[in-house]
């Protein structure tokens, strides 16, 4: 059975490729949000009050590790894209 650092790091992978299949979260592209891409990774758990974190929570780990970019940083509403 695989460790759960084995499966954040396929969890991420996961999220990469479809960040990568999105034209809009290319290293040029004007991003996603969080929300948008959640539904494209099949992500969505369909909780009441906190839907979104897990997604949102690998997105922010991928922009601390440089490979997606935050755009509008400081506000709500964030997009995300691949980084360059």
């Amino acid at each position: 059975m695989p460790t759960g650092q084995a499966l954040i790091a396929t969890c991420k992978e996961h999220l990469l490729d479809t960040l990568r299949a999105l034209p809009e979260c290319a290293p040029d592209g004007e991003g996603l949000g969080n929300k948008e891409i959640e539904e494209a990774a099949g992500f969505a758990l369909h909780l009441e009050r906190a839907d979104g974190w897990f997604t949102w929570s690998l997105l922010v780990a991928l922009a601390n590790e440089g490979k997606v970019e935050v755009l509008q940083p400081g506000k709500r509403n964030k997009k995300y894209r691949l980084a360059g």
